[in-house]
């Protein structure tokens, strides 16, 4: 059977029902919880993507809980600013990464809508998530089991998912590739650790299986002296190992700490750190300072100029993010408590700022606002 959109929907608002028997008095007691959230994302080449989502939480009997998530995205790439003709305008269209079908000397704006729902009870729970856009539906199942041992200082927890995509690239653009697939399988296995009251630890290793269409039909690569159409190998084994820590202070204040290494049979080995100090500033207020800092390798079929059509072994790419890469982001956060006012109470503010940038010569800058609700 095959799941369309609407027909996902309808499966997310059956399950709410399924999952939602006569509440208990001790599910009665706890919260529900909604939220707020809208992001707003500029870079260097003024390409500007405003998302809009909503979260809902709510504790049923029997140790169950249902959460709902619902993300509406636009993306606005501006329009070619160069002369018709000109070389610069005739490089800007041919290697685009979009849909130029049509007039590329206008803005192209595409939307997008997600839908995740989750059911969880007791140490298990089961998960279905949907993407939708013009030219890409996106679907994935999964689940996670989890299990404490030392007296709930420890905790195992075990996950996996099956993703699979179905892509229609726009046919009446300048692009060699029809409809394709995509599959991805996810598995992990995380272990989390209270080391004392004050400290936690986190470790955990991931592996993804992905096969079907992975470069971007919208891209053309310079090769041999001619325009050709990107292409990526079909099969990519991606693995990763992370740790991190929690330390807490008695100035009350929060440091986190992670390390993350990866590794694909592309050839890419990255390493990532990020830091996160948090510190409340008075009663209802605090702030957060962020820096992460990354760097990888090469794909093996990378190269700046390619000297044939075939590429390296049939494969090429345009994508920056197959080459040598290194990045750094500074973030700052503000987070409001406004329940300390009577008149806003169950209600929280958040704004925060980050500012991004690489070896390649890529900049953008992170606004958010959110607004949270809980009744």
């Amino acid at each position: 059977m095959q799941v369309t959109p609407r027909l996902a929907w309808t499966l997310l608002a059956g399950l709410a029902l399924a999952c939602a028997p006569a509440r208990a008095q001790e599910a009665a007691d706890e919260p529900q919880v909604a939220a707020t959230l809208v992001r707003w994302f500029t870079d260097s080449d003024h390409v500007t993507v405003r998302s809009l989502s909503g979260d809902w939480a709510w504790p049923l009997a029997h140790r169950a809980d249902l959460t709902f998530h619902y993300n509406n995205e636009r993306v606005m790439i501006p329009a070619v600013s160069a002369p018709p003709g000109s070389q610069e305008a005739i490089d800007a269209i041919t290697t685009a990464s979009r849909p130029i079908s049509g007039n590329a000397f206008q803005d192209f704006i595409k939307q997008r809508n997600e839908v995740q729902g989750e059911y969880e009870r007791g140490s298990a729970a089961v998960n279905y998530y949907v993407s939708s856009e013009t030219d890409y539906l996106a679907q994935q199942v999964g689940g996670r089991w989890g299990r404490d041992f030392r007296q709930q200082t420890v905790n195992l927890s075990l996950g996996s998912s099956w993703g699979w995509d179905a892509i229609a690239p726009v046919q009446d653009d300048d692009t060699h590739t029809g409809d394709a697939h995509k599959t991805t399988l996810h598995w992990n296995a995380v272990m989390t650790e209270v080391v004392s009251p004050s400290l936690l630890v986190r470790y955990g290793v991931e592996y993804n299986l992905v096969n079907g269409l992975q470069h971007n039909p919208y891209r053309n690569v310079y090769a041999g002296g001619a325009v050709v159409p990107e292409r990526h190998p079909e099969r990519r084994e991606r693995r990763d190992a992370f740790l991190k820590l929690n330390q807490y202070f008695s100035n009350r204040s929060s440091l986190k700490l992670s390390y993350r290494f990866y590794d694909d049979d592309w050839g890419i080995a990255s390493h990532e750190a990020d830091s996160r100090l948090s510190q409340y500033v008075t009663r209802g207020v605090f702030a957060e300072y962020q820096y992460r800092f990354y760097t990888q390798t090469s794909a093996n079929f990378y190269r700046p100029e390619y000297d044939s059509v075939d590429g390296v072994n049939g494969y090429r790419t345009g994508d920056y993010r197959m080459g040598p890469l290194s990045s750094h982001l500074f973030g700052v956060t503000l987070d409001f408590d406004l329940g300390t006012l009577a008149a806003l109470e169950h209600t929280g503010m958040r704004f925060s700022y980050e500012r991004y940038f690489n070896s390649n010569n890529y900049s953008a800058d992170f606004l958010e606002t959110g607004l949270d609700f809980r009744f």
